[in-house]
């Protein structure tokens, strides 16, 4: 087996230093850092050696310049290397092992999207990266040494939208234990669902991304295609978040408008009622369902960690039908 030592780096973008504390897990570590001691700086310049315009937005700054709150994380990994064997063809490209990095690549990739997927459903805020750098250095034989330099880039990240991702001291606690609680089995139930809700984040388009959350609303509520969809959408979100009589139907009533704006988009080509504050709001009400169902999905699963989506959903669909059934015959819906 080939050691290999990788040295990950990336500029977390729109926050500020109140996530410093953060715990990322999978030896990922969060620091202050300058422009200039970023290792992979000359990246994230232009040729004029100017600030690339993904980054303007993220920039920090105190009396000794610009600095970004930046992820690190450095390990050895083994990997086993080309293999010899009589008549074998070997290249450059078999020499840089490129497949085996490549893989291990992807795995840091895919988890770097869980946690920041995470981190959106915990707070608003537009935080995430554009590029993560990676660099690979390892010897072959005793006597190859080899040096391997990679960028994964978010092509689709959303650079526009500049609500910064913020946290006071308690709420830094309470992240942690939800990054411990659901980057788990629950994260991979809820997948489909929570990468609905991320990509409509992503979105620079304000009408996309209204239609993006709607979509998720409808993954976790609704039962495939299931006519009438408005109503029962509406009523469902408003028996989960609602926590009064008043507040019931004023939610019920504020999703049965954003139904109709979504329709409208979408079928109609008319976008004049999804405003930036609509957007937010309806986003606000996508994700505070999500976590909501996600702790269902917990409980569940930490009983029976066998369960699928289908199961924990069907019994969510059953508590939701006498719940609404409820509020109506209280005339509440």
């Amino acid at each position: 087996m080939i050691d290999v030592a990788v040295k990950i780096a990336a500029i977390i973008m729109y926050c500020d230093e109140s996530i410093l504390n953060l715990e990322l897990g999978n030896g990922y570590t969060i620091e202050k850092c300058y422009l200039e001691n970023f290792p992979f700086k000359s990246e994230v310049e232009n040729g004029k050696k100017q600030l690339n315009i993904e980054y303007m937005g993220s920039r920090l700054h105190d009396e000794n310049g610009v600095y970004f709150i930046c992820l690190k994380k450095e390990q050895i990994f083994q990997i086993e290397g080309p293999q010899i064997s009589s008549g074998a063809v070997f290249t450059d490209k078999t020499f840089l092992c490129e497949d085996e990095i490549s893989a291990y690549q992807e795995q840091e990739t895919k988890y770097l999207h869980k946690i920041f997927s995470l981190l959106h459903l915990f707070s608003n805020g537009n935080i995430g990266t554009y590029q993560t750098f990676f660099s690979y250095k390892f010897r072959l034989y005793g006597f190859i040494n080899s040096t391997l330099n990679h960028t994964s880039q978010n092509s689709t990240r959303n650079i526009y939208d500049e609500r910064k991702f913020k946290l006071n001291p308690e709420e830094v606690e309470g992240c942690n234990h939800f990054l411990r609680n659901y980057e788990t089995l629950t994260y991979d139930t809820m997948k489909p669902i929570i990468d609905e809700f991320a990509w409509g984040l992503e979105q620079s388009d304000q009408p996309t991304g209204f239609e993006q959350y709607t979509t998720a609303l409808e993954m976790v509520l609704l039962p495939i295609n299931q006519p009438g969809k408005k109503q029962m959408l509406s009523n469902r979100v408003a028996v989960l978040l609602g926590t009064n009589d008043d507040e019931i139907r004023y939610i019920r009533d504020k999703m049965l408008n954003f139904y109709r704006y979504r329709s409208e988009s979408l079928h109609e080509g008319d976008t004049s009622n999804i405003s930036k504050q609509e957007l937010v709001e309806m986003e606000n009400y996508v994700r505070k369902i999500i976590v909501s169902v996600m702790k269902k999905c917990k409980d569940q699963l930490d009983v029976d960690s066998g369960k699928s989506w289908n199961d924990i959903k069907s019994k969510l669909m059953d508590e939701l039908v006498t719940d609404v059934q409820n509020k109506k015959s209280a005339g509440i819906l």
